[in-house]
């Protein structure tokens, strides 16, 4: 099986990004509203990565039905002055630890290349790797091949190197 990381795609310069929340690292609550100012040409892109991993409506609706375990809160990004509201979710990932001896790391331990080991990935589909200064939300190619099917907006895979056996 192949793997792949999801970024955020960085060529789009103008993102709508929350810039003010009532989200933080211990929130526990149902829904969550980020305030964001539309400005001119800005973009809702489908996935971001901070200051969570939110997904777009679609993108939720596609991931859930490859993996059962993930977790979504929604969160409602809110532009006050134009009095609009779209709804975007948070995504709590399973996290796996599978991150192989064959990768390698800068000397202040963030992931020079990720190599992960696919005994310890077992069958799922979507999961999050913890590096030691970073984190990566991956899928499989099925998730990515599906996800290219499909019109999404700021959106990367970056294929990941499986352990060589």
């Amino acid at each position: 099986m192949e793997y792949f990381i999801v970024r955020q795609d960085q060529s789009i310069t103008k993102p709508i990004i929350p810039f003010k929340t009532d989200l933080d690292d211990d929130f526990v609550c149902s829904s969550v509203f980020g305030e964001v100012v539309e400005k001119e040409n800005a973009i809702y892109l489908d996935y971001l990565e901070k200051p969570r991993r939110i997904v777009s409506d679609d993108l939720k609706e596609l991931l859930a039905k490859y993996e059962d375990n993930l977790d979504f809160t929604a969160i409602v990004f809110t532009d006050v002055g134009k009095g609009t509201q779209r709804v975007h979710w948070l995504m709590d990932i399973a996290r796996k630890n599978c991150i192989s001896h064959e990768a390698t790391y800068y000397p202040d331990g963030q992931l020079m290349e990720l190599v992960i080991d696919p005994k310890k990935v077992e069958l799922d589909c979507i999961f999050q790797v913890d590096g030691k200064k970073e984190s990566f939300t991956i899928v499989n190619l099925e998730v990515a091949e599906s996800m290219l099917r499909r019109p999404f907006l700021g959106i990367q895979l970056q294929r990941v190197k499986l352990e060589k056996r």
